[in-house]
């Protein structure tokens, strides 16, 4: 890659294109991707998922409410693109300056703005749901494409639909993508109602609301401080120290293929009164909901361990992704970026220490369990906290990336496919409560079940926390190479199972 020091200003290079350096985070995204490219698929891709429904009583019969609400969309659509220039551009590897530049083209034609959303927004009636079309491996298209699924039928005085949003994670993340949909119906909102009287903005200053990467969002300096860089030398060799001399708890997989096939996704979701109880018991406990399902997980990984004729200790591994957009300065931390890379990940790993009982042993007391259970949350809650309290956190997010990125290849050719990781996790991310960051209403726009997920080429699982509308849901994303649906469920359950138990509340699954 390029030696010089990186620009990470937005730069008109030619008339209507600018562009700008990736960053440590984005560079990461973008060499995972170049990575696995030789499979046909995008690891960590983003996936976006929001029902809507619409009420359309007295429909006059000139009126064509499913027309009308796509286009109220499409419009909203196009004025995300002038709000957020940055959802409409990749990143493309300049074999001149051997770096990977993240690219914008104005769109000030109606010509251009015609091409951008017939090719970026499209509708699909294949009779299938959302969910199940978005685990029938669908297109990650090189632009990020707004995908518009509608049902076979629509019930009387109602437009129901999908919104699926597949876009790669150089270009937004999670925490963005939810973002950028309350962004979007606040728009579907205002074009539905107004019709053709909607007036969308005139474009060719677009350039202006571009994003900057995390480290300029962030003011990230470009050096560190002796004593930073001091205890990042600390962090490779902790994290190699963390491995030596245990065995490592790992996820059981399907062994036998060397290729990642479908990207999946499955879920769990508890009914309003499990979740109220389960939300009052974390808070009583002293953890967050995160701090608990993330505890649930490793103990439930260590479930999964054979057991032998004697008693061992195993140790989970793994690590704590950070939404660092209030870390940011204004306008960065406001809902104005969201099409961008603004997240971390822990520098220095979680480590659980748990016991695996011998194969004769008897299942442990409910006392028992529910005081480890008590252990291993208190040591999650103590790691999560150690680096919300950690002010030089922040300092140190693009050298953490840089330590975990993979080579992009100095001629742009696509790379041989990394052999799997033959000791997988199962990593814990938390989207927190969705229903603050997308209003269930907007205008005519009631919506349901807000989701992300990032592709999953890997042997492991995601798991995805999140509470819409007082119901918390734990999904699970997997790729059906190496995990089964019934096999993940089943974890998933587990781990809610896990949680209620330790908390003394009752399960209602909704």
């Amino acid at each position: 890659m390029g030696s010089s020091a990186p620009d990470f200003t937005w730069t008109l290079t030619s008339p209507g294109r600018w562009e700008r350096d990736v960053d440590e985070a984005e560079q990461f995204y973008t060499s995972l991707a170049k990575a696995y490219e030789g499979t046909g698929r995008v690891f960590f891709a983003m996936t976006g998922y929001i029902a809507f429904s619409v009420a359309v009583p007295n429909v006059n019969p000139s009126q064509e409410p499913l027309a009308e609400v796509t286009e109220a969309l499409r419009k909203a659509w196009l004025r995300l693109r002038y709000d957020h220039p940055s959802i409409a551009s990749t990143v493309e590897f300049s074999q001149e300056l051997k770096t990977c530049r993240k690219i914008y083209e104005t769109c000030d034609g109606p010509g251009s703005q015609q091409d951008w959303l017939r090719s970026t927004f499209q509708v699909v009636s294949t009779g299938m749901s959302g969910l199940d079309w978005c685990n029938s491996d669908p297109p990650v298209p090189q632009k990020a494409t707004l995908f518009l699924i509608i049902p076979p039928t629509q019930a009387p005085g109602t437009v129901r639909g999908e919104l699926v949003l597949r876009c790669h994670h150089d270009i937004i993340d999670g925490v963005g993508t939810l973002i950028l949909f309350d962004n979007l119906f606040a728009h579907a909102e205002q074009a539905y109602a107004r019709g053709s009287q909607y007036q969308l903005p005139r474009f060719g200053d677009e350039s202006t609301h571009l994003s900057p990467p995390l480290r300029i969002a962030a003011a990230i300096p470009s050096t560190l401080k002796p004593e930073q860089q001091a205890f990042l030398d600390t962090v490779r060799p902790y994290q190699a120290s963390l491995r030596e001399g245990v065995e490592v708890a790992t996820m059981p997989f399907n062994e036998g293929k060397i290729l990642p096939g479908k990207h999946q996704r499955t879920a769990v979701t508890l009914s309003k009164e499990s979740t109220m109880h389960l939300l009052a018991a974390c808070k009583a406990a002293g953890w967050s909901v995160t701090h608990a399902y993330h505890a649930a997980a490793a103990i439930t990984v260590r479930d999964l361990q054979g057991r032998r004729d004697q008693e061992r200790m195993v140790r989970y591994i793994n690590y704590s992704l950070i939404n660092e957009r209030p870390q940011c300065t204004s306008p960065y931390s406001t809902p104005s970026h969201a099409a961008a890379v603004y997240h971390s990940v822990s520098g220095k790993g979680l480590a659980v220490d748990l016991r695996v009982p011998a194969r004769d042993s008897t299942t442990d007391h409910d006392d028992e369990q529910r005081a480890e259970f008590v252990e291993v949350a208190n040591k999650v809650r103590d790691f999560y906290q150690q680096i919300r309290d950690d002010r030089q956190h922040i300092q140190l997010v693009p050298s953490y990336w840089a330590m975990a990125t993979l080579p992009y290849p100095t001629d742009g050719t696509t790379p041989p496919v990394p052999e799997i990781n033959s000791s997988p996790s199962v990593s814990v991310s938390s989207m927190g409560v969705v229903d603050r960051i997308i209003r269930p209403v907007r205008g005519a726009f009631k919506l349901e079940n807000p989701w992300v997920t990032g592709e999953e080429l890997g042997t492991g699982l995601g798991l995805f926390l999140g509470t819409w509308e007082g119901q918390l849901t734990l999904s699970a994303a997997y790729n059906d190479a190496w995990h089964g649906l019934e096999e993940v469920v089943d974890f998933v359950e587990r781990c809610h199972s896990l949680v209620l138990r330790a908390l003394r509340v009752s399960c209602n699954n909704g």
